[in-house]
């Protein structure tokens, strides 16, 4: 008798190990501190710049501080240090 065993063909993404569900938006980023979270990818820190561009164009006394991680997911400290000094974080990893 010959045991047959069965592998499911789909692997995790690396980027789901270790997911937090997003908190809630604010309703108004006037007067708030963006975090641009970039994970090194080519591209993905010209979108970021304009993000930060557009957001200070629509809120007023609004600062934006951009991060550098090199490494996708981005290493934990610099998401903490993100979440610590800024109120608003948006990450990119595009190409």
């Amino acid at each position: 008798m010959h045991l047959l065993e069965v592998l499911n063909p789909v692997a995790q993404q690396r980027g789901m190990l270790a997911t937090l569900p997003a908190t809630p938006r604010p309703e108004d980023l006037s007067g708030k501190r963006v975090g641009l979270v970039w994970s090194g990818t080519h591209g993905g820190d010209v979108a970021l710049n304009r993000v930060g561009e557009m957001l200070r164009e629509r809120f007023d006394d609004l600062e934006t501080r951009f991060y550098t991680s090199g490494n996708y997911p981005a290493p934990p400290q610099v998401l903490r240090q993100a979440a610590e000094e800024c109120d608003v974080v948006v990450g990119a990893t595009a190409d």
